[in-house]
């Protein structure tokens, strides 16, 4: 399973996977919209990948395909 997660950055917002930046983003919703994206061309390729969004309170929630 690939994780993405959404993650708050001193600069703006990013999508990360694993330890590594994928994509910096100005605000979270351009994040999102980009995680949603991979999450869906992986979907399309059989991959299951999921999106984990981290709280200011240190909390993750999954959201995700069930393909793989």
């Amino acid at each position: 399973m690939i994780v993405f997660a959404i993650v708050k950055e001193p600069y703006g917002w990013a999508v990360r996977r694993d330890e590594c930046m994928m994509m910096p983003a100005a605000c979270r919703d351009a994040a999102i919209s980009a995680a949603e994206r991979m999450v869906r061309a992986l979907s399309n390729q059989g991959e299951r990948a999921v999106l984990q969004f981290e709280s200011a309170e240190g909390h993750a929630a999954l959201a995700g395909n069930n393909a793989g």
